[in-house]
């Protein structure tokens, strides 16, 4: 289980420019934030402002153009087991079984069979999917895929773990759904999670914190703190409290896609 003295992400003076002469573009622009440990923050702003490529230097997939990426302390240089992954698409292994996908991290950390073996049908009991574990992926529906990925993503015991749209693929409902699983085993393991999301909703319903990014090059904008109380239930979405914060979130997004808009315009 992870520890609350551990997950602390930082962000400083992050700038990302890709390509150069006139094909340079700055996607990102000076910034700064952090997760602290065990905190849920999530990132939103308009369509093409840097969030994943945000998340991807977090990853270590990518290498920003200057600035300064740390978990606890430690640049980040490279992709790495303490950081949990998990994107939209299902990454599932098609070969593997359901308990086979869990485990697959741990065995490439040379964890023993019968240990990875335990934390796999653990985790998959907690996930409620124990049902399934001799189940190939491509016997399951999107909901129980991204699951999966989430439990194969916490297998490891990550210091933080790094969302993606994780439930853009996913229908309404099952979405909201998800949304709950997620609250429900965060708050057993209290991994940090840095979270990109375009639902407004989602990002209230998950988050201790959401940074607003500006239209590119991506700036933050703004940070929201989110003082709803926890556990997070499917009634509190209809509070006064939580329709304020959707409110004012998506009035800070609609001003920067009203502006990237007509930046679009101006340029053609």
């Amino acid at each position: 289980m992870n520890t609350i003295d551990r997950g602390l992400v930082e962000l400083r003076n992050i700038d990302m420019i890709f390509g150069s002469g006139q094909s340079r573009v700055q996607a990102v622009d000076d910034v700064t934030l952090n997760v602290q440990p065990g905190e849920f923050v999530s990132l939103v702003g308009p369509s093409g402002c840097g969030k994943s490529s945000l998340l991807g230097i977090l990853a270590g997939f990518t290498k920003a153009t200057s600035g300064n990426a740390t978990l606890d302390g430690v640049s980040i240089k490279k992709p790495g087991s303490e950081r949990g992954v998990v994107f939209q698409q299902y990454s599932l292994l098609p070969w593997l079984t359901v308990r086979k996908n869990v485990e697959f991290g741990l065995k490439m950390k040379g964890v023993s069979r019968p240990e990875r073996e335990s934390t796999a049908r653990n985790l998959l009991k907690l996930a409620g999917l124990s049902a399934f574990e001799n189940h190939f992926p491509d016997q399951l529906s999107g909901g129980m895929k991204q699951r999966i990925g989430i439990v194969r993503a916490l297998a490891t015991n990550p210091e933080v773990l790094l969302m993606d749209e994780p439930f853009g693929a996913l229908d309404t409902q099952t979405r909201a759904v998800m949304q709950e699983i997620l609250t429900d085993m965060w708050q057993q393991f209290r991994t940090s999670v840095f979270f990109i999301t375009h639902d407004i909703e989602e990002s209230v319903f998950l988050s201790d914190r959401i940074y607003v990014m500006t239209a590119r090059p991506g700036r933050i904008k703004a940070e929201i703190k989110v003082p709803l109380p926890r556990p997070r239930t499917a009634e509190m979405t209809r509070t006064p409290e939580f329709t304020e914060l959707v409110h004012e979130l998506k009035g800070l997004i609609r001003g920067e896609s009203l502006a990237a808009m007509q930046s679009e315009l101006v340029a053609h």
